[in-house]
């Protein structure tokens, strides 16, 4: 927004929008005003021959354009181009749901049926035999010795 208006931007409105200030664009009309009412005489002559212009521009026909120049130029308007998909959008999300949601439930279904193993399992004598080579257990060694 211009608060203030320069000779020379007066002048390239005048020369732009013509002689009436109602014309200006709405941000500069305000200090257009006020530097026309404050010397109206330094740019008489730019008013003069814009007023002439606007009233050679008045005596021209309207002219509107014909069917076919309408339609010609909707024609060569760029089309927009068509829109590509994502592969991944196109997978339905339900499948993925109900995989995650089968692998929980079987999940719980397992954890909670798991049954206890029993003392004298056979894998007790393989811990304690790995046990005694890291050397945690002192017993296994004692015993070791006496065979």
């Amino acid at each position: 927004m211009t608060k203030t208006m320069t000779d020379a931007r007066l002048i390239a409105l005048i020369e732009a929008w013509g002689a009436d200030v109602k014309a200006f664009p709405e941000a500069e009309r305000d200090a257009a005003a006020a530097l026309l009412a404050e010397a109206p005489q330094r740019f008489a002559t730019h008013l003069t021959a814009a007023r002439e212009m606007d009233a050679l521009l008045c005596t021209v026909p309207e002219s509107l354009p014909s069917a076919a120049l309408t339609a010609a130029l909707i024609d060569s308007a760029p089309r927009p181009r068509p829109q590509r998909r994502n592969w991944f959008a196109a997978i339905p999300r339900w499948p993925a749901a109900g995989a995650l949601a089968s692998l929980a439930i079987g999940l719980a279904i397992g954890l909670g049926t798991a049954q206890p193993v029993a003392d004298d399992a056979p894998e007790d004598a393989v811990d304690t035999l790995v046990y005694a080579a890291l050397g945690f257990d002192t017993l296994t060694y004692t015993q070791e010795a006496a065979q």
